[in-house]
C-alpha cells in the first residue's frame, strides 16, 4: 500500500482562506497570513503598512480521538487558532471575523482531508497597545466514524 502523509489542519485551513477570500464583499482586503511554528518568540508584524494580519497556530490539544464501540472506528478531531489583528478599527476586526466565518461555513464540506470543518468560537482580545485590535478564532477539522487501524 502506497505511503500517505498525515494532513496537517493548519495548512488546509490557510489554502482554504486564501484560495475563497472575497475582497468584493465590504472591501476587505485579504490579510497576510503567517503559519506560526513557534509560539514562544515574539511575532513583529508591521500592521500600518502591511495591513491585518492572521496568524495560524495548531490550539491546544492539536488532536483528539474518540473510539467509538470496540474502538475499531472514532471520531477525530483537530483545532486550528486564529488569531487575526488589524490596526484599522474595531469594525474592521468584526468584518474580518465575519469573512473567514463565511468562508468555513460555505467550504465546510469542501476539502479531502476531513468530513467538516467546523466555526466554533470568535474573542475579542484585550490588547495593552493603542489602536491594535485582535481576536481568537477557534476552528475544528473533525472526522467521525473513521477507521482508527493504521495498519497498511
Amino acid at each position: 500500500m502506497a505511503y500517505t502523509a498525515e494532513s496537517v489542519p493548519v495548512t488546509i485551513i490557510e489554502s482554504l482562506l486564501f484560495d475563497n477570500w472575497n475582497t468584493n464583499s465590504g472591501n476587505i482586503p485579504k490579510p497576510a497570513m503567517v503559519d506560526v511554528n513557534n509560539a514562544t518568540d515574539p511575532l513583529r508584524a508591521d500592521l500600518i503598512n502591511t495591513g491585518d494580519y492572521i496568524l495560524l497556530k495548531a490550539d491546544t490539544p492539536t488532536f483528539e480521538e474518540t473510539p467509538i464501540g470496540t474502538w475499531v472506528y472514532g471520531n477525530q478531531r483537530h483545532s486550528v487558532l486564529l488569531e487575526v489583528y488589524t490596526a484599522n478599527s474595531r469594525q474592521r476586526l468584526y468584518d474580518l471575523q465575519k469573512e473567514i466565518r463565511r468562508i468555513i461555513h460555505d467550504k465546510m464540506h469542501s476539502v479531502t482531508e476531513f468530513q467538516r470543518i467546523q466555526y466554533r468560537s470568535f474573542n475579542e482580545l484585550v490588547q495593552e497597545y493603542m489602536n491594535i485590535w485582535g481576536g481568537r478564532i477557534i476552528l475544528e477539522c473533525l472526522n467521525s466514524s473513521v477507521l482508527l487501524n493504521t495498519e497498511t
